[in-house]
């Protein structure tokens, strides 16, 4: 496999840095003709000149200047990997990372963590997992904020923060509009498309169901949006969803609401660390 040697890399990088073979060879404890047989090498490599010779001057040629840039990151990452390895150092992150649970982009509002991407000391990185799992990744310090629908059972060790409430609604093909005029009790003649997996929204919606006698014909089950707008805008079924998930759906003419549940209204939760008063509890509190 034709793969960079990082050897040659390293040999580039440190002639880059010092600004000359002879003062990279003494650094190096090699020979300049042996560096300047690796420089050769990487140059074939790569297919392009990385130094340019005139007058016994060396410089970067364009390439080169791309070439440092990236070397730069790459042995800085590989120093911090030996300090961290070699002698467990807990380093100072340079990201803040949120975790969701399962179903939140659904009826999410971004617009609660817009401000953290101006921070530009900080990368913004956003994953979806299981709550305990989350919760463990924030007992290790691996996450800053977790959102989730959910703060039953939470352990002693966070403080929670509700930053929304969501309606909950059923949407449809206009072709079931007729069904508005009986609802709810109308759903029990309307296909419905569920939710998978135990999730306290399709729990809600059985419970619901259950306590108003309601059993529509359930066709399927998924948990991806795009799959819900899809089985909505072609009329297979009706879905009910949050409010954000039923502004995107409406955008469809072809989609109409049938009604509002007003017993799935939806809390949004912001979890943090037990006093935690960094960069989370800052946005929630409207201080960034």
């Amino acid at each position: 496999m034709n793969r960079l040697n990082f050897s040659h890399f390293y040999y580039f990088y440190i002639v880059a840095m010092e600004g000359s073979i002879k003062l990279a060879a003494e650094k190096l404890f090699v020979s300049q003709p042996t560096i300047s047989d690796q420089i050769k090498l990487l140059e074939e490599y790569f297919d392009c000149k990385l130094f340019i010779r005139e007058h016994r001057q060396l410089t970067l040629s364009k390439e080169g200047e791309l070439a440092l840039e990236y070397a730069e990151g790459i042995f800085a990452k590989s120093s911090e990997l030996t300090r961290r390895l070699r002698h467990s150092i807990k380093l100072p992150k340079t990201s803040f990372d949120i975790g969701m649970t399962p179903f939140m982009s659904q009826y999410f509002l971004y617009d609660i963590i817009t401000p953290l991407f101006e921070k530009e000391s900080f990368t913004i990185n956003i994953n979806q997992d299981q709550r305990h799992l989350l919760l463990a990744e924030m007992e290790e310090g691996n996450v800053d904020m977790i959102f989730t629908d959910n703060k039953d059972t939470l352990p002693g060790g966070v403080d929670t923060y509700r930053v929304g409430l969501n309606k909950t609604f059923v949407v449809a093909h206009k072709k079931f509009k007729k069904y508005k005029k009986n609802f709810p009790e109308s759903l029990s003649e309307i296909p419905f498309f569920n939710y998978t997996g135990e999730t306290k929204l399709k729990y809600e919606i059985e419970l619901f169901f259950a306590q108003n006698n309601l059993a529509p014909k359930v066709i399927g089950q998924a948990e991806d949006i795009d799959l819900f707008q899809m089985i909505t805008e072609k009329g297979l079924a009706f879905t009910i969803v949050p409010e954000v998930a039923k502004n995107r759906l409406c955008l469809n003419k072809e989609v109409i609401v049938l009604g509002e549940l007003e017993e799935l209204q939806t809390s949004v939760w912001a979890v943090l660390k037990k006093g935690d008063r960094g960069l989370g509890y800052k946005l929630l509190k409207g201080k960034i």
